[in-house]
């Protein structure tokens, strides 16, 4: 357990700088895998015909999978280290706050374990409002504790899990889902820094004693506990939100985040990612339909609408997305009604949670389907070292880290163009 007095006194930015530095390690074996596919394997490919090829072929591969291997352990430590400093700063801010509640009320702090004392002669008159003080500031002082410890406790166990897998015999999908479980991990040490069994009123304390950046950190990452928690401001609520969009955009996280698993919506026999972001977008998120040609049954023939005929329950009675428009449905027109109709593009530091993130094949002699959008996912979720969450329902996967997953793309459908939009309802 973290105690007071290690809480008050951590260092945190130095965890911050180790994840850098493992992250620095991780792009130079990435490089290292990429050197010895480009420069060894292909020109063997290409020039060698002995009998000694196809051994000095497998020790490169080796050599280079295990690379990549390397590689993707050592990001799956990069997140729960970086997030540990932000964790950790917001418990120091809680814990601050405390006690800056109790001192100004003049009750007296424990240095080593953080107890909370009332002086011996209160007068009367002072009784019930040093008794608040004391209550406020000792649960603001033990919240703080208990986050930390959670924080490091989950950090802990994110770096026991990379340090003792064994690259030569584990897989990259092996190391993807320890990469993938570590950044859940990670939000998950955000997460228990949001305080438990606080009043309003002590909520509001404890926002106000985060710094902006915190504040942001905390809204871009768990956006759906900030939401939902009694005391946060409106003005942030509605920043979370962004109804300007037109669309709540808490909604179509929460409902991205329900309904990730199932499948009551889909269409048989498809893929439904886009399907699933478009039902995220309008039964949770309750952005309207456009229908540019109204009455048309089916809207499948509607080029420049976006909408659903069938209520979102899969129980369509023609043949699967007849009666959608293929906007609705399908990748490329997803991604092409909404940046023909108000949404914009935005840089994966400016992504928001109820974002769309789209995946084309980039235009390479070796992709095989050069400048294709074919895959949507939902963006719900930000860490505060820019790690981009998402959420999708296609190979089902619930908030994913996108440095994570792009690689599996690549080696099935070529290099990856990856787009994060952001719909405005204009219509």
């Amino acid at each position: 357990m973290v105690t007071f007095a290690e809480l008050r006194d951590a260092k945190p930015a130095s965890w911050t700088t180790a994840a850098d530095d493992i992250l620095a390690a991780a792009k130079q074996c990435e490089r290292i895998k990429d050197d010895i596919h480009d420069n060894g394997v292909k020109p063997l490919d290409q020039s060698w015909t002995s009998k000694g090829y196809g051994r000095a072929r497998d020790v490169l591969t080796q050599v280079a999978n295990q690379a990549e291997v390397t590689a993707i352990l050592a990001r799956s430590a990069v997140d729960p280290l970086d997030t540990l400093d932000h964790a950790v700063q917001i418990a120091q801010n809680e814990l601050h706050n405390g006690i800056s509640i109790a001192e100004a009320a003049g009750l007296t702090v424990d240095p080593n374990t953080g107890a909370v004392a009332l002086p011996s002669n209160v007068p009367k008159d002072e009784m019930a409002s040093k008794t608040k003080a004391h209550t406020d500031s000792q649960k603001l002082i033990n919240d703080a504790i208990e986050a930390a410890t959670q924080a490091d406790a989950l950090c802990a166990q994110a770096l026991a899990d990379a340090n003792n897998a064994d690259i030569s015999k584990i897989t990259r999908d092996d190391a993807q889902k320890i990469q993938a479980d570590n950044t859940k991990k990670a939000l998950e040490e955000l997460r228990d820094t949001i305080p438990d069994g606080l009043s309003p009123d002590e909520v509001a304390k404890w926002w106000s004693g985060l710094t902006r950046q915190e504040q942001y950190d905390l809204s871009r990452a768990c956006p759906t506990e900030i939401y939902d928690i009694p005391g946060i401001p409106d003005s942030a609520k509605k920043a979370i939100d962004r109804p300007d969009l037109g669309y709540s955009s808490v909604g179509t996280v929460r409902y991205a985040l329900d309904n990730w698993d199932k499948s009551s919506m889909d269409w048989s026999n498809l893929d439904n990612c886009t399907n699933f972001a478009s039902n995220a977008l309008k039964y949770g998120g309750g952005m309207r339909q456009k229908e540019s040609m109204f009455g048309l049954i089916p809207r499948h023939f509607d080029k420049d609408g976006w909408s659903d005929g069938t209520n979102g329950d899969g129980g369509d009675p023609m043949p699967p997305g007849y009666t959608h428009t293929k906007s609705w449905g399908g990748a490329q027109g997803n991604h092409d009604f909404f940046l023909r109709n108000g949404g914009t593009v935005v840089t994966p530091d400016h992504a928001s949670p109820g974002d769309l993130m789209y995946y084309t094949g980039a235009q390479t002699a070796d992709n095989p389907h050069p400048g294709e959008t074919h895959h949507t996912v939902i963006v719900t979720g930000v860490l505060p070292d820019g790690q981009v969450l998402y959420t999708q329902h296609s190979d089902d996967a619930k908030n994913y880290p996108l440095n994570g997953r792009l690689p599996e793309f690549q080696e099935g459908l070529g290099q990856q163009k990856v787009e994060i939009v952001q719909p405005k309802v204009t219509w």
